[in-house]
């Protein structure tokens, strides 16, 4: 014969005081001084923030952010182009000025030869 388990619920006790509700409370400011490590990586990084600062603000007075247009532009050392067989505005800006966006080369070229076709033997002078 096996014993039957009888379960009885725990008696609840009304007597015991509610507890009382933690609050997160700031801790007190440290009385300790930072580690000369500390003070040097912060001053660190504040010069390389002035320093950003800085250069971002010189590009952004200047223009020097890419906007102005003279990204590809034909250097001033290649200022005749003469045009071969075969070749087209685009091959021409790229011996002129290689890698890089040629579109703003390509216009200078289309400028300097008058908006016309190109044909064999047209020097097409850059410094105007």
């Amino acid at each position: 014969m096996t014993a039957a388990i009888a379960w009885a619920p725990q008696p609840i006790e009304l007597d015991r005081p509610a507890r009382p509700r933690l609050r997160p409370v700031a801790a007190p400011p440290s009385s300790r001084r930072p580690s000369a490590v500390v003070l040097r990586r912060r001053r660190l990084v504040a010069a390389a923030l002035a320093v950003g600062l800085t250069v971002t603000a010189g590009r952004v007075a200047t223009g020097w952010w890419g906007a102005s247009g003279s990204a590809g532009a034909a250097p001033a050392a290649a200022t005749v182009v003469v045009a071969e067989a075969g070749d087209t505005y685009w091959r021409l800006a790229s011996r002129v000025s290689p890698g890089g966006d040629l579109r703003s080369t390509v216009d200078a070229l289309v400028r300097a030869n008058g908006g016309r076709e190109l044909r064999v033997g047209d020097r097409i002078d850059l410094r105007r």
